[in-house]
């Protein structure tokens, strides 16, 4: 994660909503987060991205496996707690639902590909509340390089809303 062109405090105000502690939250800023991904398209023709997140500074990171079906699945991990969650492929041109937010920006093979979305949610008790992302992924041309992007469009406990972008670098296939 390129943390020169993320604004650290909607971010560490998006992280302690979903219950980071201070301390955590502090150890991810001071730390680099580094994604691997594993991109393919399973026997059935859906298609997969499954990405490892390496963290330095001793957090343990996560592992992230998407399937652009538009199921919601149930996982957990060591961060966030219990999550539903789903993802997919939007047929280019098909932005409804989404902010203006979460479609501006993107390169034009990011929105000729179709762009990924995905909707992460706490799962929460019956009654509870918790929280939601709505995120877009895809490639941005940020000062003059291609960078990969997450879009986040984030409902907090309390109704806050938070709308930030996560720039990586991109070394390409």
């Amino acid at each position: 994660m390129n943390k020169e062109l993320i604004s650290p405090e909607p971010l560490d105000k998006m992280l302690g909503l979903q219950g980071l502690g201070w301390l955590q939250r502090k150890g991810m800023a001071m730390g680099t987060i580094t994604l691997t991904f594993k991109h393919y398209t399973d026997d059935s023709g859906v298609e997969h991205l499954d990405i490892e997140n390496h963290l330095t500074g001793g957090i343990p990171g996560t592992q992230e496996e998407r399937t652009f079906d538009g199921v919601e699945r149930k996982r957990s991990d060591m961060h966030f707690g219990p999550q539903l969650f789903y993802a997919k492929r939007r047929v280019p041109g098909d932005n409804e639902g989404l902010s203006e937010f979460s479609i501006k920006g993107w390169t034009e093979d990011t929105l000729q590909n179709g762009l990924i979305e995905t909707q992460i949610r706490a799962d929460t008790p019956s009654g509870a509340t918790g929280w939601r992302e709505v995120h877009t992924w895809g490639i941005q041309e940020v000062n003059g390089e291609r960078r990969f992007v997450r879009n986040i469009d984030f409902e907090g406990p309390q109704n806050e809303h938070i709308q930030i972008a996560l720039y990586f670098d991109y070394l390409g296939a």
